[in-house]
């Protein structure tokens, strides 16, 4: 159903329409955005306005057509933006949907947002890269001499991520680059040095270079029946996951690990208690690296902790691929909850990515995978937990993705009049 714009915002500018759509769409695609959420974002908004603009919107470009005028637009989508970013936009679109800003105003806003500075400044965000590396390795119980390799060697890598400023084919490159220098580092230093468990602790340092917003997001594009976007989100990230493994084989191969060396040792390094530690401070790292606005902290840290726990319950009664899983989809829907019924409309991404960085053993699918390129056998068990993992995630978020809808709608609420009687089975006392 249109509805017309308010009289105080002005008749809407068949161009600035356009533009706005454009930026609108583009917007989100940087937001990690699934392609039918932006689809739906953008026919809500040309409702709103009362415009007869079509959309086509693909995982990382879109075409805005104006019928009337006989325009098009067509922009490539820039970085993925950062968590202070997607929460901007978010607060920005939910505005725009309901037809509350002028196109000029939300143009302006939009263009805004796209380039600003990071509200952090860079040495607290080198500090939070640190810190999301203590937390993983807390959280794979490593010993001390580990964990602060893995720390130490995080730090160089958040400069470079932070003040290289790459741009191109480079940029490309640059999580296989990071990954290779991080394995090898920590090899050499394993070799003479006589460092545990050398090959999971090079990806420590790393794991946040997995992209999970194009995992997550290419799973429920896939589940909602867009296997275009989908499919091409996925092959993207599993491209980089395989680079990134390549990178650590290779750094393997030239320090000279045997394959005794490649063992999970980490279940006895360090006491079960660190695991307390491992989620809040792998989320307080997450958000002062990304810019997460102070007002989602509470649901960042909470999530972040929540999820975990339930992980352990579970790997109790389940094997601890499955447990993972299932605690990466309620993640999800808790984000989608949150994000529906509390008023500030935290951002789900926001929520959920320090989460999923922290429950899914990316690193183990790393361990499996280069084991596999050095002929090393003793990885095999290793590497098929990290395959059922990783399918235990992908179908629990697809059925988390199902289930949303249900739980993001709005909450039914019994209303009596004095000319209507509730039924006697639902009267409140």
């Amino acid at each position: 159903m249109s509805h017309a714009l308010p009289d105080h915002l002005g008749p809407a500018d068949e161009n600035e329409m356009l533009t706005l759509v454009t930026e609108v769409g583009n917007a989100l695609n940087r937001s990690s955005y699934p392609v039918p959420r932006t689809t739906q974002v953008l026919q809500e908004i040309c409702a709103a306005y009362d415009t007869d603009i079509a959309a086509q919107v693909f995982a990382n470009y879109l075409i805005v057509l104006d019928r009337d005028a006989n325009q098009i637009q067509i922009t490539n989508t820039g970085p993925i933006y950062r968590f202070d970013q997607i929460a901007d936009t978010e607060s920005i679109v939910h505005q725009v949907r309901h037809g509350e800003l002028s196109p000029r105003a939300a143009i302006d806003a939009l263009q805004k947002i796209a380039d600003s500075p990071p509200p952090v400044n860079t040495v607290l965000r080198a500090a939070g890269y640190a810190l999301m590396a203590l937390g993983f390795a807390f959280c794979f119980r490593m010993s001390v001499t580990a964990t602060i390799a893995a720390v130490a060697v995080s730090i160089p890598l958040a400069g470079v991520i932070l003040w290289g400023h790459v741009k191109g084919t480079l940029a490309a490159l640059m999580p296989v680059l990071l990954t290779f220098v991080s394995a090898l580092a920590i090899t050499l230093w394993a070799v003479h040095g006589g460092l545990e468990d050398p090959v999971r602790l090079a990806v420590i340092p790393v794991v946040t270079l997995i992209p999970g917003a194009a995992l997550a997001t290419g799973l429920i594009e896939i589940t909602a029946g867009d296997m275009v976007a989908g499919t091409s989100r996925l092959v993207y990230a599993l491209v980089i996951l395989l680079s990134m493994a390549f990178g650590l084989a290779l750094a393997i191969d030239i320090a000279g690990i045997t394959s005794a060396d490649l063992q999970d040792l980490t279940n006895s390094q360090a006491p079960s208690w660190v695991l307390a530690l491992s989620a809040p401070v792998f989320a307080i790292g997450a958000m002062l690296y990304f810019c997460t606005p102070r007002s989602l902290w509470f649901w960042v840290i909470g999530l972040s902790i929540g999820s975990f726990w339930l992980n352990i319950a579970l790997a109790k009664v389940m094997q601890s691929a499955f447990a993972g899983g299932v605690a990466v989809g309620a993640a999800l829907l808790v984000a989608w909850a949150i994000n529906a019924h509390v008023k500030s409309r935290p951002s789900v991404l926001s929520m959920f990515l320090p989460t999923f960085w922290l429950m899914v053993p990316g690193s183990l699918g790393f361990v499996a995978v280069s084991g596999a390129i050095t002929a090393d056998q003793q990885l095999g068990s290793l590497g098929t937990n990290a395959a059922l993992s990783l399918l235990s995630m992908a179908v629990s978020m697809m059925i988390a993705s199902v289930i949303a809808p249900l739980i993001t709608g709005r909450l039914p609420r019994l209303r009596r009049t004095p000319n209507h009687r509730a039924p006697s089975g639902n009267r409140h006392r």
